[in-house]
């Protein structure tokens, strides 16, 4: 059940990275609005639901460890967002602020790299299951 998990969040991560190069007008204007929502918070209770799968791949699996690391750091973030959510939502704003078009343009991209990097690792774990 868990390498089918890492297959499909694999397969998720990858298609919002791509969706984030394709579109990413679009993906910020829906990120600022998600962000503005009253429910930011449950983005946090989604982290941690979403994290702790990739902290429990067996160690068998040789990218059990890189995999470990993502999901302490998607777990650990979480409970932030829960219990701060204005806090990170004007820091995020803050920052799309100070950055400009131009750079928050490039930090979509970074985000989308991360994501796709990581749904390959996922993936990459399922396969080597």
């Amino acid at each position: 059940m868990l390498t089918l998990y890492l297959c499909f969040f694999g397969i998720y991560l990858i298609s919002i990275g791509l969706l984030e190069l394709i579109i990413p007008r679009y993906m910020l204007q829906l990120w600022i609005k998600f962000s503005s929502s009253r429910l930011y918070f449950l983005y946090g209770i989604a982290l941690i639901i979403a994290g702790f799968p990739l902290t429990q791949v067996p160690s068998s699996n040789p990218l059990s460890t890189p995999l470990f690391i993502i999901g302490l750091i998607v777990v650990f973030s979480g409970p932030f967002i829960l219990i701060y959510p204005e806090k990170i939502r004007n820091v995020f704003l803050q920052g799309l602020e100070e950055l400009g078009q131009t750079g928050s343009r490039f930090a979509l991209i970074v985000d989308a790299i991360a994501r796709i990097a990581t749904g390959i690792l996922c993936i990459a774990a399922y396969i080597l299951h």
